[in-house]
């Protein structure tokens, strides 16, 4: 029976320079594909776009809900349509897809109102139901160039240097927009957006690559996930995941529509905070391979859900009729970034811990759906109250005014303080079990 000890990872049989190479164009393929992301996760680009369009917050906050949306329902099925097409199908079908959906969100302001937001919502859906298939690809990918003693300094470059190019790239196009940009500059924003994932294809076609052996009865997809469910450590993990981004997915988007409804905040305001957000995020991968080294995922998984508590705390009991109001906000944004980083490291590096060498793409997709699950119900759940109207406008409790925003602010901040009991599924802080789990 084939045991774990003599599982030969395809990176070790590559030489030290065609490890390199790889290396490259996996950085690469992230620099041409991370701006879509970047612009539908970070970026206000698509809250101000369909604002400028006349949609409501109800509208906005949706379509922030997507890719955790796309996630759910298409992980897991994708890898098993990853195991029948291959890798290198697979990622070439999500750029594809991706591409066009970028494009037919760009285009849709050329028609009258309400096709035009329908086309919006459209698009978006489906540039975000081409990440799936894209993300169960990627680690499989990295595994054929990365040894495991090299997974936290890629993660943290690698994360690094795409959000460094991406903030820079969308603060000058926040400083070329002004305070009121007009639709067509948004337009061609996304348009050229859409095209750089074909970018990310070329690279990625660079890339070596060790496809999975496809044997003619087919990928049984049901026991690789039985193999991925058994698997305890990983379920625990999952499970937190789940609930950390329950308390703390909505908080940026929700942040967003706040200043720009509530605060009425200008877009050139709006578009430099989300900047600041990506800064955080910026710094926090810059230090992310010494962090791990210094104080592993042990003591950095707690320290950032503590963080999150913290802003979302702020945000609640933040007056936007204070002094430098901005200023506070713009901190509280960059400690979210740091924080959110600092969970998508540990991600990456529990991930790789704890998926078995021939199940790392079921386990791979079960952990991002169930991440997924988190985001999800965080941002529908914020889409929901908003559109329904279930929060009193303003209230004041102990000479505080607080809007309905920041009653969300608050719940979530309660949320996340619950959550803190559900700490010792993280694995790195329970390791002695008799499952996989094979830290770096």
């Amino acid at each position: 029976m084939k045991t774990f000890a003599t599982h030969v990872p395809p990176a070790s049989k590559l030489d030290d320079a065609q490890r390199r190479h790889g290396r490259i164009c996996a950085y690469a393929s992230t620099w041409f594909g991370c701006y879509a992301e970047v612009m539908t996760d970070s970026s206000a680009i698509v809250i101000l776009y369909i604002t400028l369009l006349h949609g409501s917050p109800t509208m906005t906050m949706l379509s922030t809900s997507f890719p955790a949306l796309a996630a759910i329902l298409l992980t897991i099925p994708g890898a098993g349509i990853v195991s029948r097409i291959g890798l290198r199908n697979s990622y070439a079908a999500s750029c594809y897809i991706g591409c066009f959906g970028m494009l037919m969100m760009a285009y849709a302001a050329l028609f009258p109102r309400p096709l035009n937001l329908i086309l919006v919502m459209l698009g978006c859906l489906v540039y975000n139901l081409s990440r799936p298939l894209y993300g169960v690809t990627w680690y499989p990918m990295l595994d054929n160039v990365l040894l495991p003693s090299e997974r936290g300094a890629f993660f943290g470059t690698m994360r690094f240097s795409y959000l460094a190019l991406t903030a820079t790239s969308f603060f000058l196009i926040s400083l070329l927009m002004g305070k009121d940009p007009p639709i067509w500059a948004l337009q061609v924003v996304i348009a050229v957006v859409g095209v750089l994932l074909l970018g990310r294809k070329y690279y990625l076609d660079r890339m070596p690559v060790e496809e999975p052996q496809r044997e003619k009865r087919g990928y049984d997809l049901w026991q690789a996930l039985v193999i991925t469910i058994r698997n305890r450590p990983l379920v625990g993990w999952s499970v937190y995941t789940c609930c950390i981004g329950l308390a703390s997915s909505a908080l940026l988007p929700l942040t967003m529509i706040y200043l720009k409804h509530e605060v009425m905040a200008n877009a050139k305001v709006v578009q430099w905070i989300s900047v600041i957000y990506m800064i955080g995020l910026i710094i926090s991968h810059l230090v992310a391979s010494r962090m791990l080294r210094r104080f592993g995922v042990k003591r950095l998984q707690p320290a950032g859900h503590v963080t999150f508590i913290v802003c979302a705390l702020g945000l609640a009991f933040l007056n936007h009729n204070i002094p430098h109001f901005y200023w506070w906000i713009s901190v509280i944004m960059f400690l979210l970034g740091f924080a959110t980083a600092n969970g998508l490291n540990c991600y990456s590096m529990e991930l790789m811990a704890l998926a078995r060498p021939d199940n790392r793409t079921m386990a791979s997709a079960f952990l991002s759906t169930y991440s997924s699950i988190g985001g999800l119900s965080s941002r529908f759940l914020t889409s929901f109250v908003l559109g329904a109207g279930m929060l009193v406008p303003h209230w004041t409790r102990g000479g505080i005014t607080f809007c309905s925003y920041q009653t969300l602010f608050l719940f979530f901040s309660v949320l996340l303080i619950f959550f803190l009991l559900l700490l010792f599924l993280v694995p790195s802080i329970v390791p002695r079990n008799r499952d996989y789990y094979v830290p770096y």
